[in-house]
């Protein structure tokens, strides 16, 4: 985990040259001096790195995947990095008696643990670099005597409130009924094992377990009203919830469906951190793909939306706060927070107000601008009438982003909040310059290894590797360097060998493949790399349309690809039979223009016909029709 402080008299890079900041210019900007010229610069932050950068191929992304983890293992590193933050932290004069408090608590010398720090440290706090090398043999015990450990353990957290020497007496036992019921000779663990693993925990799990009600009572935080926040990036609030609005699909402008946002907001500011849009229900994809939203730099975004604004909005969370819904906690995004030190937290049951900042800024966007969008399905019946808003929608996903973007950048970070006194713009550069009263916060770090980033926070899946490559979704993938894989057996099952893919929903033409051996991730192309880029809703809506016109024919990847040409077919000669109506309308419309002058001259000259011309009509014995003889 790298980041690129931006301090004064930090060293920086910029391309391959070597710079130092010299002063912070603004929020975005700051001033450096070339350590070969001398010369000084203004810079944007997101040019600058903490490397010289390597312009070699990127497909390629060292990695420890967090999901390979052990339980056991990941609470281990997880509170060692806590002991280090503590000793790092900690006044020069002190950090010797932190750090011999810190050997004993971990039962190491101390030049070991300084040896641990030193890593640490030279990580920029990724706690993955405290995990062990594994032993040749997988592991220190065998996977039963693993299950067996841990049932001790939840023994140990019953209300019984067992000793830790009668859980050790429990382990034995059931050591030497294994061995006498399945002949094995597998040896008891020594009991320092079970206090050191009981010692991992956390007092909460002890004793919210041990103690019953009353202890879940004893470690629940009080809660009375949302805590006071005093800097940018402290709390971020996050949460879900449909648009009132249907879009299209990119390239058959058909309507794919009501889009779910997911929203953060910076509690301090009510600057908008970062947001996901798409057609997943609530899930913990939004939620990651938000957070890596929020925390890198906007520049990028900004440009490709071509947008001409300001987002300075970017660095790593204190604490994100969310409601208790499942998608906010999954065991993968949970990791993902703790490896880039990210406290996740839930709001309390029955507090409303703890998500009212979000909320409400949930009901201002709906309010404000989606409901005047064509294609909305306002917020109720009532107000839809008979609006068709599937016929009406017009808006892709990306053209969504961009309007949305918009709204945030240019309306409302720059609208007077009525709860601050000024505009959220104003708050957050108040908060992070400081102004004449209270110093700020400064610029934060910026994380450098953006697609790292992106991994970490990306769904996953498992699949395994067969001669064609990998299969997800239906498409096939393949690169050379999946060769070695290729139905490689499990040691653990009777099937091949399942691996971590994880994938971008918005594009599905490349995977992220975990290699194990090379702790890597390595980016997989289609196998057929003559396909289109195609997101995973567009994929979802062309299988639904297959399945709806053969409900009992099986889906191909070439049906997909095949299907998707030929709906961009329909809708491209639907557009020329549009044009050319309107060509032909446009056409009628000038030559009946161009005839009413010559109208308006024939209607003129018919006034001037002189009337003694019929002069002789009187003579005329005229009889009405009934009485005309036949």
């Amino acid at each position: 985990m790298y980041e690129v402080k931006l301090n004064v008299g930090e060293e920086v890079f910029s391309g391959n040259s070597r710079y130092r900041i010299t002063a912070v210019l603004d929020i975005e900007h700051v001033c450096v001096r070339s350590s070969f010229t001398g010369k000084s610069k203004k810079v944007h932050i997101s040019e600058l790195s903490s490397s010289p950068v390597d312009e070699d191929d990127t497909k390629i992304i060292p990695a420890t995947e967090l999901m390979h983890i052990p339980d056991n293992e990941w609470i281990e590193i997880h509170n060692k990095a806590g002991l280090f933050n503590n000793i790092l932290q900690s006044e020069y004069d002190d950090r010797r008696d932190e750090i011999k408090k810190a050997a004993e608590e971990l039962g190491v010398s101390e030049p070991t643990l300084y040896r641990q720090l030193q890593k640490y440290k030279a990580s920029k706090g990724d706690p993955t670099s405290l995990l062990r090398k594994k032993r040749v043999d997988n592991g220190r015990f065998e996977p039963e005597i693993e299950t067996i450990i841990q049932s001790c353990i939840t023994q140990y957290l019953s209300t019984d409130k067992l000793k830790v020497s009668d859980v050790f007496r429990n382990l034995e036992t059931q050591v030497y009924q294994y061995n006498k019921l399945h002949r094995t000779t597998f040896t008891a663990p020594h009991i320092n094992t079970i206090r050191y693993r009981i010692s991992q925990l956390t007092a909460a799990e002890i004793g919210s377990t041990r103690l019953g009600k009353n202890g879940q009572e004893s470690y629940r935080p009080i809660i009375d009203k949302f805590p006071e926040v005093i800097k940018p990036l402290e709390i971020v609030q996050i949460d879900h919830t449909p648009l009132d609005l249907m879009i299209v699909d990119d390239v058959n402008r058909l309507a794919i469906g009501r889009p779910t946002i997911t929203l953060a907001i910076d509690v301090f500011s009510r600057m908008v951190t970062g947001f996901y849009i798409s057609l997943e229900k609530p899930n913990t994809l939004l939620t990651g793909c938000c957070i890596t939203h929020s925390i890198l730099d906007k520049k990028k975004w900004l440009a490709d939306h071509k947008i001409d604004a300001q987002w300075p909005v970017y660095g790593l969370i204190d604490t994100i706060h969310t409601d208790n819904g499942k998608e906010f906690h999954g065991k993968a995004l949970k990791r993902a927070c703790e490896k880039y030190h990210i406290n996740l937290t839930k709001r309390p049951v029955g507090t409303p107000r703890y998500g009212g900042h979000i909320e409400r800024l949930f009901k201002t966007f709906n309010d404000t601008g989606i409901h005047a969008l064509p294609g909305t399905t306002k917020s109720n019946i009532v107000d839809k009438g008979e609006y068709d808003s599937e016929k009406k929608a017009v808006l892709t996903l990306f053209e969504l982003e961009t309007w949305f973007t918009e709204l945030v950048v240019n309306i409302y970070h720059h609208t007077v909040h009525s709860e601050l006194g000024m505009t959220p713009f104003e708050k957050y550069k108040e908060g992070i310059l400081g102004n004449d009263t209270t110093l700020g916060r400064g610029l934060p770090p910026k994380i450098e290894h953006e697609l790292q980033l992106k991994i970490d926070f990306l769904p996953y899946e498992e699949r395994s590797v067969q001669k064609y490559g990998i299969q997800l979704f239906g498409i096939l993938y393949y690169h050379d360097l999946l060769r070695k894989w290729i139905r490689q057996p499990d040691k653990t099952r009777k099937n091949s060998k399942q691996f971590i893919i994880k994938y971008d929903p918005r594009d599905l033409s490349s995977v992220f493949f975990y290699d194990p051996d090379m702790k890597s991730y390595i980016t997989i192309p289609y196998r057929n790399l003559s396909r289109p880029a195609i997101s995973l809703w567009e994929l979802r809506e062309i299988k639904r349309r297959l399945a709806d016109a053969a409900p009992t024919s099986q889906v191909t990847e070439d049906d997909i690809f095949e299907a998707r040409i030929k709906m961009a077919s329909i809708v491209e000669n639907a557009s020329k039979e549009t044009k050319k109506i309107r060509r032909l309308k446009q056409k009628e419309s000038v030559r009946v223009k161009e005839s009413i002058p010559q109208m308006a001259v024939k209607a003129e000259q018919l006034k001037e016909v002189h009337l003694e011309e019929f002069e002789d009509l009187e003579d005329f014995d005229i009889q009405p029709f009934e009485d005309i003889e036949e």
